[in-house]
């Protein structure tokens, strides 16, 4: 379902499920990272009803995720009712129907959508008309949907205006590639090759595409997804990336000096606790900083520790290979310093995206 369509089914306005995302109290089962669509399953419907009840018991929002988090034995969930029950004697009686409506958690299982895994390493071939900068106008069920004189509405394609860029050579670019009559798209979890098509219309050049998003990892059924031709420039990779002022000048900070190492990868800083570190093993693993403004940063297998490569001055890590400024803070956790670092992938980039923050705590 899309959120139009969950948001009607739940009673509940668009703006309350997009925060409800933004928070990760109910995030959606799948989301297209190039359209912004929001996707979600019907079995759902029931954890926002059960979100919209706990918040009528006076339950916070921040109880209310550590509840349906799935991580409670029920017997712990019994303990949060019954301190519950303590504060609001008035609202006794809805407790205890909840409580009942929380015994065993069925209603927390969710779709599991599996990614998809198409070769996409494929011999480019030429398709000149293609290349150049092109406005992504909606999603459809079938070309019968696309009406040339009435543009999808904003809120219909993401929380941003989407473009596609088709590079000379085929080259690639944050989640696409291309070869003659084939979108190649790799979001890190899938990869899949969707044929597209270009017709000439009264409006300029349209390109209809065979989209393998979630309708087809869902029931294997593709969409329409409609681009209009915006200019027929040859842009490159770089020219088109987002980026930021990395020419900086050295200002100390003596706070951060020293080894830290990643416990934890988040949204915002507000979503780290250091009761929730994860254990995974990270792909930004850790970072030295050193007097002067050098620092070494092990990404996956790579270390990196040329001043050519990246920098550091008060409160930002400059990554000059892809100019970005990585803002940093140092905040004090229950008595223990954590270190939040940006991380400005290529969601951030190209996509548009806000960044998301890697966690440190300093090594002994």
């Amino acid at each position: 379902m899309k959120i139009g369509e969950f948001a009607a089914a739940c009673g509940l306005p668009i703006s309350m499920l997009r925060y409800y995302d933004s928070c990760e109290l109910l995030k959606p089962v799948y989301v297209d990272r190039f359209t912004g669509y929001r996707y979600y399953s019907e079995s759902q419907i029931a954890v926002c009803r059960r979100i919209d009840e706990l918040k009528e018991a006076g339950f916070s929002l921040a109880e209310i995720k550590h509840i349906i988090s799935g991580k409670l034995t029920e017997k712990e969930i019994q303990v949060i009712f019954d301190e519950k029950k303590n504060q609001l004697n008035e609202v006794i009686r809805s407790l205890d129907t909840l409580r009942k409506k929380f015994s065993g958690g069925t209603f927390m299982t969710t779709e599991k959508i599996e990614p998809l895994r198409e070769n996409i390493c494929l011999p480019f071939e030429n398709d000149e008309k293609v290349i150049g900068r092109w406005e992504i106008l909606g999603e459809y069920n079938n070309r019968m949907e696309f009406d040339l004189d009435n543009k999808l509405p904003q809120s219909d394609i993401g929380n941003k205006n989407r473009e596609i860029y088709f590079l000379p050579d085929g080259e690639r670019y944050w989640c696409y590639s291309w070869t003659n009559g084939k979108l190649l798209i790799n979001d890190g979890e899938s990869s899949y090759v969707n044929e597209y098509s270009v017709e000439r219309q009264s409006k300029g050049l349209y390109m209809f595409i065979n989209l393998k998003s979630y309708d087809y990892l869902h029931s294997g059924r593709t969409t329409l997804l409609v681009l209009r031709q915006l200019d027929k420039k040859s842009y490159n990779a770089d020219e088109i990336a987002r980026k930021d002022n990395i020419d900086m000048p050295f200002a100390d900070d003596k706070n951060v000096i020293g080894k830290w190492k990643a416990v934890g990868f988040v949204q915002s800083k507000e979503d780290f606790s250091p009761a929730n570190e994860a254990t995974d093993i990270f792909y930004f693993k850790e970072i030295e900083f050193l007097p002067d403004g050098e620092c070494v940063s092990v990404y996956g297998d790579e270390v990196i520790s040329s001043r050519n490569m990246q920098e550091w001055t008060n409160g930002y890590v400059l990554r000059k290979w892809n100019k970005t400024a990585c803002a940093y803070e140092i905040k004090n956790i229950g008595g223990t310093d954590y270190l939040f670092i940006e991380w400005k992938s290529g969601d951030y980039r190209w996509g548009g995206f806000e960044t998301d923050y890697y966690v440190f705590e300093k090594m002994d």
